[in-house]
């Protein structure tokens, strides 16, 4: 009753007559431009300052009075951010846990701040066992302080040094994991920039995989084993060895199967997606659409880590050569109303796709007529630029120009792409589309008589079937349709053009 008591004194005299917060319900009029101004931006209204400032007062964004505007906004949001349903947003024990012990702390430190002493000390009590119990180190060494100092101030030498032993104990974990954390975020920084093969950064993520297994061997921690198999995952990614990957993922889901109550959606979620990614590059289809499915369970249908998932997903249906299927997640993730907010990047790519899926099914997706020219107009970005998508650009150029019959041209994409591979790929761990490359100047170089091409061609096929899956650089992850299947589309279809009309094909 005695901290009932403290609490209720300090709340009688010290609360605020008035909480400012954002009340939709409020009619919006000259004293609540603050209303007018978060619903124009909440509906979409305004998407400048200038746009916002422009029609509340007629002015620029630098108006004083707009200025003034925008704190009194941000001051309500701040306000009413302590009052959102954090239930809706974080649904497992562990996210209310660790929403629930960082207000808790706050509170306590609020409490003494004001003098409550006893309301403190038992609210840290009680948030140090529920931090402990979900593993959350910061907070477990926040609480043992203020308990540490609290015990230090009344002489209580043996809950002092009870204190002071987790205190130093959170200190090491909480080293640790930061360590951890500096170790995967080092490669995630690197990995960013540029996903292509370099040896260097192999080593240097291998290292902190290593150094990240031995930290979550010493200490006991949560956080540190979820690191210690992210780091490992960057690792096997960037060497592109997907079945120690796959089993990595495997031993990771194990472990949090043993964890329930860390559950985290967005966890399972990223594991499963990394699993079809596995598949994609072992061309398993059918473990690559159950693991794809169930990643898209724990991500919201338009969101970012949705669409990340649904461009691998369509990889794995053109892979493995379920292109009916691919037209589906196509038109799905074209179709979303989220899918004008990609970067125009992601929106490239996707054209990509579009045009491999109308040269498979000329004239029967819902998208417009496909033109080659418009297409290339299209996708400035990977037109010019020479890594990731640029030689599946000129791979697509090429299959619709044989079904075009224009040979003049095709002998000046095939060139493109012979230049492309001596200045871009001869350094490079690139063998599958290097060796594709080789197979489309047989083209040109047997004027596209396709025995002649399927002989002279022979060896180089073999290579390319020899490749290992995930062997390959940055580069061979842009292989839209697999390079051995593309190239029978091709053979048959140069057979083919003696008896069968070309399709037309508008340029």
């Amino acid at each position: 009753m005695k901290v009932f008591k403290e609490m209720a004194s300090l709340v009688t005299n010290q609360r605020l007559q008035k909480i400012e917060l954002i009340d939709e319900k409020q009619e919006i009029n000259k004293d609540n431009l603050y209303l007018q101004l978060f619903k124009g931006i909440a509906e979409g209204k305004y998407t400048t300052d200038e746009d916002a400032a422009s029609d509340l007062y007629q002015s620029s964004s630098k108006d004083k009075r707009y200025q003034m505007l925008k704190s009194r906004l941000k001051d309500r949001l701040v306000n009413t951010l302590f009052f959102i349903n954090h239930r809706k947003i974080h649904d497992s024990k562990y996210q209310q846990a660790v929403y629930q012990c960082n207000k808790n702390y706050f509170c306590a430190k609020l409490l003494l701040t004001h003098g409550a002493r006893t309301s403190a000390i038992s609210m840290a009590k009680t948030t140090l066992i529920q931090a402990q119990k979900f593993d959350l180190n910061e907070i477990v060494l926040l609480c043992a302080r203020m308990l540490r100092h609290h015990y230090s101030l009344i002489g209580n030498k043996t809950e002092w040094e009870r204190s002071n032993h987790i205190v130093i104990e959170s200190q090491k974990k909480v080293r640790a994991e930061s360590r951890a954390e500096y170790l995967y975020e080092t490669i995630v920084s690197t990995y960013a920039r540029t996903k292509a093969f370099k040896p260097e950064h192999a080593e240097n993520a291998r290292e902190c995989f290593n150094q990240c297994k031995e930290l979550s061997k010493e200490f006991k921690s949560f956080h540190l084993t979820v690191l210690y198999y992210r780091t490992g995952m960057l690792y096997y990614q960037i060497i592109q060895n997907y079945r120690l990957l796959l089993n990595l993922c495997n031993n990771a889901q194990e472990f949090l199967r043993k964890h329930p109550d860390f559950y985290v959606a967005s966890r399972e979620g990223e594991i499963a997606l990394l699993k079809m990614v596995c598949y994609l590059y072992l061309k398993d289809y059918d473990n690559g659409r159950k693991n794809a499915e169930e990643a898209q369970r724990y991500y919201t249908k338009g969101g970012n880590n949705w669409f990340i998932l649904m461009e691998n997903y369509f990889l794995l249906t053109m892979h493995t050569g379920k292109y009916e299927h691919a037209v589906e997640v196509f038109e799905e993730v074209t179709s979303h109303p989220r899918f004008t907010y990609l970067s125009d990047e992601k929106k490239e790519a996707w054209k990509i796709y579009d045009a491999y899926l109308n040269y498979l099914f000329p004239g029967q997706l819902k998208s417009k007529e496909f033109k080659l020219m418009k297409f290339l107009n299209d996708i400035p970005i990977f037109s010019k630029d020479k890594a990731g998508f640029y030689p599946a650009v000129l791979i697509a150029q090429v299959l619709f120009l044989i079904e075009k019959g224009d040979e003049d041209q095709l002998d000046r994409v095939i060139e493109s792409l012979r230049i492309y591979s001596t200045r871009h790929l001869a350094r490079k761990k690139a063998s599958r589309t290097t060796l594709f490359i080789k197979m489309l100047r047989q083209l040109a170089n047997f004027q596209y008589n396709p025995k002649k091409v399927r002989v002279r061609a022979h060896a180089f096929l073999e290579k390319l079937r020899s490749t290992e899956p995930g062997q390959q650089a940055e580069v061979d992850a842009m292989e839209i349709i697999p390079y051995e299947e593309a190239w029978s589309i091709i053979l048959n279809r140069l057979e083919a053009k003696s008896s069968v009309p070309a399709l037309k094909i508008i340029a």
